[in-house]
């Protein structure tokens, strides 16, 4: 047994920052396995699961020496959920996960205790975001995504130019995003906002 298995993640970060290649590695041996599952659990891809992993060990190879970590596993468990929604907000995704994830979000009676909590508090925190959104662009977004129109039609319907629209939604989803995100775990909720949060 490597006496590397006995240090503590603190131990290991400090290590780490000043290039000990034995840290990284046991470092990489302590979490990748749950990170992978955790990534494959959302997005049902073995090669992209793995390749999330891979691209947060790199970056943190990379940003050894000024990454200022308190909890590596809450650090690494975020940094997946984070890669997670963007690669789906990428595009670059195979249509099987759309269809399971419509499949699975379809019928609340299905969802577990611990996700409708979720999505109720997911909900409360959009209105929020939303009602602290200044006026117009309140307006906008709520035209969009509860009245269901599109840029042009609210352009028409407020008589100001698409542009307008345009720059007013990206303001409302980035301040909107920001609010809940930090609060998304599950698959069904970050599947959610994505649908959601989305031109």
């Amino acid at each position: 047994m490597s006496v590397y298995s006995l240090y503590t993640d603190r131990d290991l970060m400090e290590k780490l920052a000043n290039g000990d290649q034995q840290a990284f590695s046991e470092i990489y041996s302590r979490n990748w396995e749950y990170m992978y599952k955790s990534a494959y659990s959302i997005l049902k891809d073995p090669n992209a699961s793995k390749d999330i992993v891979q691209d947060i060990f790199i970056w943190l190879w990379e940003h050894r020496s000024s990454v200022k970590i308190q909890t590596l596993k809450s650090y690494l468990k975020t940094a997946v959920k984070f890669k997670v929604v963007n690669y789906i907000r990428s595009g670059n995704i195979r249509q099987s996960f759309f269809e399971q994830m419509v499949e699975f979000s379809s019928d609340f009676s299905t969802r577990s205790h611990e996700e409708l909590l979720e999505l109720k508090q997911l909900k409360e925190i959009i209105q929020q975001a939303v009602g602290d959104l200044p006026s117009k662009c309140q307006e906008i977004f709520r035209l969009s995504r509860e009245g269901y129109l599109s840029n042009r039609e609210i352009a028409d319907k407020l008589s100001i130019s698409i542009k307008t629209v345009e720059n007013q939604m990206t303001t409302a989803i980035r301040r909107v995003r920001e609010a809940i995100e930090p609060h998304a775990t599950s698959g069904f909720i970050i599947f959610f906002i994505c649908h959601y949060l989305s031109f």
